[in-house]
């Protein structure tokens, strides 16, 4: 997650994992094609490869999505803007929604992962479907300096 505008009236954060999205489809993709179109010998090795291209398209799919994130004080909006490769998601509420921003950790881990989420009036709102080990301590004070928290 990167902060690419931050003035008083707007702050927005990007988050566009291209690692992901160019290794994964490389080695994910033509395991699957080599599974369906009978490059590879034995039932078997066959399903293997198949699962694999299947299982790396779907953590592409779930854990790398592009994402866009508009706090906006002249709309008075908050925007979530998620791009995965089934489509576009919009989520929207009023700023008066929002507490703070936070990191949550992974709870089942000992290791440093972490995300960024939201505290509003009506609960959580994590701004990431998975945890990462990238800190991400300067996007919640961003967030945090801009709300005036």
């Amino acid at each position: 997650m990167k902060v690419i505008e931050n003035t008083s009236d707007r702050l927005v954060i990007e988050d566009r994992p291209w690692f992901l999205w160019i290794t994964l489809p490389i080695l994910g993709g033509p395991a699957l094609v080599s599974a369906l179109t009978g490059q590879v010998d034995g039932r078997g090795t066959t399903m293997l490869v198949a699962a694999l291209g299947i299982g790396m398209l779907w953590i592409l799919w779930r854990f790398a999505p592009f994402q866009r994130i508009i706090f906006d004080r002249t709309t008075n909006t908050f925007i979530h803007h998620v791009l995965r490769l089934t489509g576009r998601r919009t989520l929207d509420m009023p700023l008066t929604e929002i507490r703070r921003a936070t990191e949550e950790r992974d709870p089942s881990d000992s290791s440093r992962l972490e995300r960024v989420t939201l505290l509003t009036n009506s609960g959580r709102y994590p701004l990431e479907s998975g945890f990462t080990s990238q800190p991400r301590t300067p996007v919640i004070r961003a967030i945090n300096t801009w709300l005036g928290v």
